[in-house]
């Protein structure tokens, strides 16, 4: 993969061309500064790692995750203690959230081992990795970041393919499927993102783009595709309420993507079998699973317990003890954690969003991270207990980032203050 450097991107410095008041014609050019790179490349693979680790080999995934723990742990202190810094702002509604979230299983600890065991990881490395994404500390380290993260993508993807089908289902380094689509999705997003914001060259895209969907197809997860389409409709939405000129490459974009709508609305035999089925009739999908009959009895559990019934005892109450966890966290924390909880936790969800989306305005990052939202919110509908949110739990926090202004240029949250501030209406431009 190549990152460009990109000369349009009004998120770093410029330099003069010949002729302005030093040179001959009189334009300016931002260009990409070097310094930094080493930093914005640990700092972004610090958070991958403990964002993906668990979709590769155990003892690989482990080696991952210490080395995240290794990198993201001093990262963090130097951030905090930092002068200027967003990363304190980030970290206090971090740990607020998650004191919400943990104040049941405080006051009525789990009964069962699985609860225990859902609650230790709760508050240890879902906290974490949470926490580490305070590491990112403006656009450049979010634009390696997107970058590490399409890295990974492409190997698990990679691994997708030269796996062994079984029941149509790819499972790479023998994870889960349904996780390995997450990661192999919104590796898809994050590089449509780089591609829009001239980070990575066309044929570059295309191809890894190429290799990205027939990974994300062999996985036959659906849930995950479909949170990549949503992802990918929001981004471009999002990119198309930026106050500056649209490119080629937004509509570009649009144009790819329509004529992919209109190849699987004529074709549709071509999808996986799973994929397929759910087209023809997501009737089947919709009434006739077992995640339709996870949300029957979820629903009376929810209204007939307004405290909860406790970490890991969904499936106690519900009677399908096959299943720990009703596959949907947002029926999961309702049910779990009480009508306090799980609805402040969605209140939190909904206002982060609505301020990516008024922030998607003037900041490109903050389309991203809203699509990013996007992805994770649909996906964490479809399976995964609440540790298995941990991708939306960082997409929260890294929204919190963008709406401190953490990754808009030093002039442009100078004139961003000045308009809140009143005290600045008297100050002479």
């Amino acid at each position: 993969m190549v990152m460009q450097d990109s000369r349009r991107s009004s998120a770093i410095g410029t330099v003069r061309g010949p002729g302005s008041p030093g040179g001959l014609v009189g334009v300016e050019t931002p260009a990409w500064r070097t310094n930094g790179l080493v930093s914005a490349v640990l700092r972004a693979t610090a958070v991958v790692l403990l964002l993906n680790f668990d979709q590769f080999p155990r003892l690989v995934g482990r080696g991952f995750l210490i080395a995240a723990v290794v990198l993201a742990v001093p990262l963090l202190l130097h951030e905090i203690l930092r002068p200027a810094t967003r990363a304190r702002t980030m970290i206090f509604w971090t740990l607020v959230i998650f004191g919400v979230l943990a104040a049941p299983g405080i006051l009525h600890p789990p009964e069962t081992d699985y609860g225990r065991q859902k609650f230790l990881l709760l508050v240890t490395l879902t906290v974490f990795a949470t926490l580490a994404v305070a590491v990112l500390r403006g656009r450049r380290d979010v634009e390696m970041f997107a970058a590490v993260f399409v890295l990974s993508g492409v190997v698990l993807a990679i691994a997708t393919l030269n796996g062994d089908p079984q029941d149509g289902r790819a499972d790479g380094f023998g994870s889960n499927p349904i996780w390995l689509a997450r990661a192999i999705g919104g590796a898809f997003v994050a590089l449509t993102w780089l591609y829009l914001q001239k980070r990575v060259a066309a044929w570059w895209a295309a191809g890894l783009a190429v290799l990205l969907g027939l990974g994300l197809l062999a996985t036959g997860s659906r849930g995950p595709l479909l949170a990549t389409v949503v992802a990918l409709f929001v981004l471009v939405l999002a990119g198309f309420r930026l106050k500056i000129r649209r490119g080629r490459r937004e509509w570009v974009g649009v144009g790819l993507m329509g004529a992919l709508v209109a190849t699987v609305v004529a074709l549709p035999s071509i999808l996986p079998p799973r994929v397929y089925a759910l087209l023809t009739d997501p009737s089947e999908e919709l009434f006739d699973t077992a995640r339709a009959e996870m949300r029957e009895v979820s629903v009376p559990m929810i209204a007939e317990h307004p405290g909860g019934v406790g970490y890991g005892n969904w499936g106690d109450y519900s009677g399908m003890l096959i299943h720990n966890y009703p596959h949907n966290l947002w029926l999961e924390l309702p049910a779990e954690a009480g009508w306090l909880v799980g609805g402040a936790f969605i209140l939190a969800t909904v206002v982060v969003a609505a301020g990516l989306w008024r922030a998607s305005r003037r900041d490109p990052v903050a389309g991203f991270v809203l699509a990013v939202l996007a992805f994770n919110v649909v996906a964490v509908s479809t399976s995964g207990d609440v540790n298995a949110g941990r991708p939306l739990f960082a997409a929260l926090a890294l929204g919190v980032l963008v709406l401190a202004g953490a990754t808009l240029p030093a002039g442009v949250r100078a004139r961003a203050r000045r308009v809140r501030t009143p005290s600045g209406r008297g100050v002479a431009g």
